[in-house]
């Protein structure tokens, strides 16, 4: 199960006195400058902010989800880093509060499911088959919740091809001791893909997956349509960055 991991579908330094100054001239609040630092590639910097708003408003819904994904970003940007799995057991933990805090907001349970599936590259046995399948139960909730929000249906997309191309000696252990793994397929893995696509097309994300969906299914032409069009959009975080080099890596793998 060490494949499954959710792509997008986000801690050190206290923010300087430079960026409180830039706050303060701009009145900006927490959410919007952490936003706005997210926009600026500064990741950190971003988490900084919302946890400044978290200091003042712990149970603030959108803080709590936009700071667990920011620090999943953080992950991503640091591969291999020793301090990843604590970032992401602290995504994970601020996801559920957001959860709870606001059980209706889809954004909060797609953030849980990214988190969780994350999480599950630091976990073994059995604990892995049931993050994966809370994963899966919180996208299909925040896709119920909110089915314009291209972020649930890449969730789900990028789960059904990590489970439908499970190593099959894996997946026959999990079925033995664990009670298995949950059906995929890399047909509706490129189903859910495409909707995500077709919702928010000026998104990075969506497509590098749907492209790796199609690799998957060794259909090269339609990959490398879906790799052209990440790479055609401007990034709007660090992370769009990370997934258009990895793009590129892809396309010239295909050439």
């Amino acid at each position: 199960m060490a494949r499954i991991a959710i792509v997008l579908l986000v801690l050190s330094a206290l923010l300087g006195p430079g960026h409180d100054l830039v706050a303060q001239s701009r009145g900006d609040d927490p959410v919007t400058l952490g936003d706005r630092l997210l926009a600026e590639f500064q990741t950190e910097a971003a988490i900084e902010a919302y946890r400044s708003g978290l200091a003042t408003a712990p149970d603030d819904v959108e803080l709590l989800w936009k700071t667990a994904r920011a620090l999943s970003n953080l992950a991503d940007e640091t591969p291999g880093d020793a301090g990843d799995e604590t970032r992401m057991e602290e995504a994970v933990e601020l996801s559920r509060r957001a959860v709870r805090a606001g059980p209706s907001i889809s954004r909060a349970h797609t953030t849980l499911a990214a988190s969780l599936g994350k999480l599950a590259l630091f976990r073994g046995g059995k604990r892995k088959v049931e993050l994966a399948r809370e994963v899966g139960r919180e996208a299909r909730r925040a896709a119920e919740l909110d089915p314009r929000d291209f972020a649930p249906f890449t969730v789900l997309g990028v789960l059904e091809r990590e489970l439908a191309t499970l190593n099959p000696v894996l997946r026959g252990f999990a079925g033995a001791l664990f009670g298995g793994v949950p059906d995929a397929s890399l047909e509706r893995s490129a189903a859910l893909l495409r909707r995500a696509t077709g919702l928010a097309p000026g998104y990075i994300a969506p497509h590098v997956e749907l492209a790796r969906t199609y690799l998957e299914m060794d259909r090269d032409a339609q990959a490398r349509a879906e790799l052209e069009k990440a790479l055609a959009l401007p990034p709007r975080e660090q992370l769009d960055r990370l997934l258009q080099e990895q793009a590129r890596a892809l396309l010239r793998d295909l050439s």
